[in-house]
């Protein structure tokens, strides 16, 4: 690793988002933190952002979502592709066929991993 790479490391900081409320909720806290995760990825900030709980159905391809549903969606697909990782827990009880419904890009992750990403991240979000 260079002394540059190195030292880039040390300052960007990392953002962990845990999204678990209903995409259709009221005063929509998906939206809001799926916002705020594009604004901090414009900032330089890493950011994971984990959908649990009820927001775990934006992981999965539905063509009878809502259009607040497809609207995040389309969100979580740019945060994608602006470097933002993306992962559902909570999905241990699933068959390895259903499993392949996820998104594309969209990781399937353990409550392990969302402890270990909190603890390292600067800041945790949950919405």
């Amino acid at each position: 690793m260079s002394w540059q790479n190195y030292m880039k490391e040390l300052i960007n900081m990392h953002w962990t988002i845990l999204l678990k409320s209903d995409p259709e909720a009221k005063g929509n806290p998906v939206l809001h933190g799926l916002r705020m995760a594009a604004s901090a990825l414009a900032d330089e900030v890493e950011i994971s952002i984990f959908l649990s709980q009820e927001a775990i159905s934006l992981a999965f391809q539905d063509e009878h979502a809502g259009a607040k549903q497809k609207v995040q969606q389309d969100l979580i697909h740019e945060l994608q592709e602006l470097g933002a990782r993306i992962f559902v827990v909570g999905l241990e009880w699933l068959h390895q066929t259903e499993k392949s419904l996820l998104n594309a890009s969209i990781e399937a992750a353990s409550m392990k991993t969302l402890i270990r990403q909190m603890k390292m991240s600067d800041q945790v979000i949950p919405l």
